[in-house]
């Protein structure tokens, strides 16, 4: 319920007469604590009038204390959509830093694969022209 519809209702209440928070009176007669404005209960004025009537303190607490509750759940609301949007985002972010980690790690891989190769291609002759040759002959160095 927002604040709004609270203060809808209330003013619905006071017009037919239920009992709530603020049955004394209804939104609009309840000016900085007063009943009927802060000119007084009749007559426009003069300060000479009628004494104005208090707003009972209990009821006066009562539909502070509510208010408060409803802004505490739409503030608390709102904090939630905060988070799940924050979370979301990192959850994208995460995805996206995953995939290209992915991307990076895989041509690491095939450059890392190519040097190899051509390091093969390159060592793979010096070997074989450093092998001696296979035809060996035995002398004799003394004669028996």
């Amino acid at each position: 319920m927002t604040l709004e519809d609270f203060l809808a209702r209330e003013k619905e209440d006071a017009v037919r007469g239920l009992p709530g928070p603020s049955a004394a009176a209804s939104e609009e007669q309840v000016t900085m604590g007063f009943l009927h404005g802060a000119e007084g209960a009749r007559g426009g004025g003069g300060g000479r009038g009628k004494k104005r009537q208090l707003v009972d303190p209990m009821d006066r607490a009562a539909m502070q204390r509510q208010k408060r509750m409803i802004k505490n759940r739409e503030s608390a609301a709102r904090s939630r959509e905060r988070k799940q949007a924050y979370i979301a985002e990192l959850e994208s972010l995460v995805t996206q830093l995953e995939q290209e980690n992915a991307n990076l790690s895989k041509e690491q891989e095939e450059a890392n694969q190519k040097r190899l190769k051509e390091l093969k291609e390159k060592v793979t002759p010096v070997i074989l022209a450093k092998q001696p040759p296979q035809d060996l002959r035995r002398t004799n160095s003394m004669e028996w």
